[in-house]
């Protein structure tokens, strides 16, 4: 692992913009949808960039590392035998999810907040910004500090279980308000912002789509109904796409597996689309050093690094050109919706939203064949055999096929629907492991080695994080309260309110 220290200077930035801001007030006071006071815009780049993380440790630690869950990705390093995989994490990285999103959000969070008084276009973006990431971390965690937070103040008491994610969709439903009636007054952030170069109309959608996948997530049908049917839309076609564009820096996913030997495709995802005889494979895989596409079981607790170098590796551009991180797709809409059309939430048909985030999935990844895919009848995910390391044999029980099976029950449907939205999330691993938790889908490989104190079953991997050191020693009191609503003990054995 590499480590970076990123030494961010936008406050200081910040600072300097404050006492120049009289040049501007022409421009701030006549823009009914500008702050009154300062430039923020060179406070929110380091806010987008935690939605997705490009800088290459956050994303190691966080996006790939606990994205391991997702089923997209496994760990060829050992790294002295604590690991997510193995669930015996240590400590030290067991914050990082967490109090990463803490400290670069707040600190630009709360600047942004007060130089605009909680008002205008640069605030409801930060507001969007700061929902999406604090549900990625409550997703992780379970209850966080959130409604309470404020300026200086962290170690606050904990909002419980549902009343984050409504606090977040609130929060969300604010932000597309001013996002998306901003209109054709420019674009502020314009140069700025490496997802929507500023274009809010879009950011708009995105958070309409954050929204949906919130309310999915915790059985909010009215919010759902809502975001989808609002007048600033939601994501809906490729070009809408949410892309973190990794600008002058390497793709994170690139450089640690072509360039580390810490990352490989995980065997999961691989023996699903061999087995579907997927034309995304040579988009989203490496051939293996047997010239096939291959990944590697996940939770094998000890191994040389250099015996696990040949397997198939995320394929995501090369150094001089690296590819883009998806945030948010348009097929994952599709297939929120034909999932809301499953529960009887809205009305339509299932097969058509299905199948056309199927669609979507072949378009953004520029593969042909997609006609051929949806009828597909008879493929069925591959057990995974033949290890290239000669790690265990899986044999698979799912039998779940392409072809939408108009004739199945409720959960044979369900599981058609999240398996094709999880092989179109590729590579939103977190996405990826909140999604199997809250719906049992897919079928993941056996994890080989549970080496942690959690009683895990292998057949399912962790259910959670258990909460940062830092929260038991420095919040004592509010930790301790959010502990008692979990349910059950404070690690990765139990689980939160929304999984199935």
């Amino acid at each position: 692992m590499k480590k970076v220290i990123k030494l961010i200077a936008f406050v200081g930035i910040a600072a300097m913009s404050l006492n120049g801001c009289t040049g501007k007030f022409e421009e701030f006071n006549t823009n009914p949808y500008a702050p009154n006071q300062g430039d923020p815009s060179l406070l929110l780049p380091t806010m987008i960039e935690q939605l997705m993380y490009v800088q290459q440790n956050s994303s190691q630690m966080i996006d790939q590392m606990v994205g391991t869950y997702g089923g997209y990705f496994t760990l060829t390093n050992r790294w002295g035998g604590q690991n997510y995989d193995t669930f015996n994490v240590s400590d030290a990285w067991n914050v990082e999810t967490y109090n990463t999103a803490f400290t670069n959000i707040y600190s630009n969070y709360f600047e942004i907040e007060n130089i605009t008084g909680a008002d205008g276009h640069y605030y409801a973006i930060a507001k969007l910004i700061r929902a999406a990431v604090m549900m990625r971390v409550a997703d992780c965690y379970g209850s966080i500090p959130y409604s309470k937070v404020k300026d200086g103040q962290m170690y606050v008491a904990y909002d419980k279980d549902k009343d984050v994610y409504d606090n977040i969709i609130n929060d969300l439903k604010y932000a597309v308000g001013i996002l998306g009636s901003f209109g054709n007054n420019g674009k502020p952030l314009a140069g700025k912002d490496h997802v929507y170069d500023g274009d809010y109309a879009k950011w708009a959608k995105l958070g309409n789509s954050y929204i949906m996948r919130a309310a999915m997530r915790i059985g909010d049908k009215e919010s759902f109904i809502e975001a989808m049917n609002s007048p600033f839309g939601y994501i809906q076609e490729n070009g809408d796409n949410a892309m973190m564009d990794c600008s002058s820096q390497r793709n994170p996913y690139e450089i640690a597996s072509a360039s580390w030997g810490d990352l490989c495709s995980n065997a999961t995802i691989v023996d699903y689309m061999n087995g579907f005889k997927d034309p995304r494979c040579a988009k989203y895989f490496t051939k293996s050093k047997r010239d096939k596409f291959e990944g590697m079981p996940a939770g094998n607790a000890s191994f040389s690094k250099e015996k696990v170098q040949g397997y198939s590796l995320p394929n995501f551009g090369t150094e001089s050109s690296p590819a883009p991180i998806p945030v948010f797709v348009a097929a994952e809409s599709q297939f929120l919706i034909a999932e809301a059309i499953l529960k009887n939430w809205v009305a339509g048909d299932v097969k058509s939203y299905y199948e056309n985030g199927i669609k979507l999935s072949f378009e953004q990844w520029g593969a042909s064949g997609v006609d051929a895919y949806l009828a597909d009848d008879t493929s069925i995910p591959n057990d995974h055999t033949d290890d290239l390391a000669a790690f265990s044999d899986y044999d698979r029980k799912t039998q779940v096929k392409i072809a939408f099976n108009e004739q199945g029950t409720t959960e044979q449907k369900l599981e058609q629907i999240i398996t094709q939205k999880w092989i179109a999330n590729y590579p939103m691993g977190l996405e990826a492991w909140a999604e199997l938790r809250r719906t049992g889908y897919p079928e993941m490989n056996k994890y080989a080695t549970n080496l942690g104190n959690a009683n895990i079953n292998l057949n399912i991997g962790a259910l959670r994080l258990r909460y940062p050191y830092t929260e038991k020693n420095l919040n004592k009191t509010n930790y301790e309260e959010a502990v008692g609503w979990l349910g059950g003990a404070d690690d990765e054995a139990t689980k939160l309110f929304w999984g199935k």
